[in-house]
């Protein structure tokens, strides 16, 4: 058969409109998801000066030794006093936005050390919801049968770890020009998320978390209002 004789298809006008609707569209979500150069370094300047404050804040923290002044407990499950700042790191990833290289997270994790809570004696049907909620908190355990019960155990044992695994972490979020903070087993278990303006985290509020984490006074909290709610 002839190429030309091959029909073509009638061209839609319907089709053609919506082309052009989508296009219209996609071009002002790219926009909208534009962020200013501007913006980006200043999120950029104040998530690298965050890596600084607590790289060496935690230096200092763990050769002190500083002491812990709050307790944290977790039902009538564990219950830590006496605890000390133990050991601190930051880390932190990068990305590509708009072709500039920029922090995609900090997280600063550090461990509390102190005596180990007393071993918890559960029911067996009570036993996976007590590990889902140690699990929860980040809190280490082993669980074991109790073997002096004769005739079949209907208890275990959950021994529970000396110390808390703890961490701060930093994400900015560069279409709104905010800072989210997640604390987690900070000032206690259940995590907390605040949605802080990236110029309200400055190295007043830094020391206000320090103070926050050591269990002393602080107003951090008060600082900034919990992620997914209005200013």
């Amino acid at each position: 058969m002839p190429p030309d004789a091959v029909a073509k298809s009638p061209r839609s006008h319907l089709l053609e409109e919506l082309r052009a609707q989508a296009e219209s569209v996609s071009a002002k979500r790219e926009r909208a998801q534009e962020v200013s150069r501007e913006v980006l370094e200043r999120i950029d300047r104040r998530l690298h000066a965050i890596v600084q404050y607590f790289d060496e804040a935690s230096k200092l923290l763990q050769i002190i030794g500083s002491p812990i002044e709050r307790t944290f407990t977790l039902a009538q499950i564990a219950h830590y006093q006496g605890l000390s700042f133990d050991r601190g790191s930051v880390m932190f990833r990068k990305k590509q936005v708009q072709r500039h290289d920029v922090y995609d997270h900090v997280v600063v994790y550090y461990t509390l050390k102190g005596p180990a809570p007393p071993p918890v004696q559960v029911t067996v049907r009570r036993s996976p919801e007590v590990e889902r909620m140690l699990n929860a908190a980040n809190i280490e355990f082993t669980s074991q049968t109790d073997s002096t019960v004769r005739g079949g155990a209907s208890h275990n044992v959950i021994h529970i770890s000396a110390g808390l695994r703890c961490e701060v972490r930093f994400d900015p979020d560069y279409e709104h020009d905010s800072i989210i903070v997640t604390l987690r087993n900070v000032d206690r278990f259940e995590p907390v998320i605040l949605d802080f303006q990236s110029a309200a985290l400055d190295t007043d509020a830094l020391d206000d978390l320090v103070n926050c984490i050591l269990g002393r006074t602080s107003q951090f909290l008060l600082r900034a209002p919990l992620r997914g709610f209005g200013r």
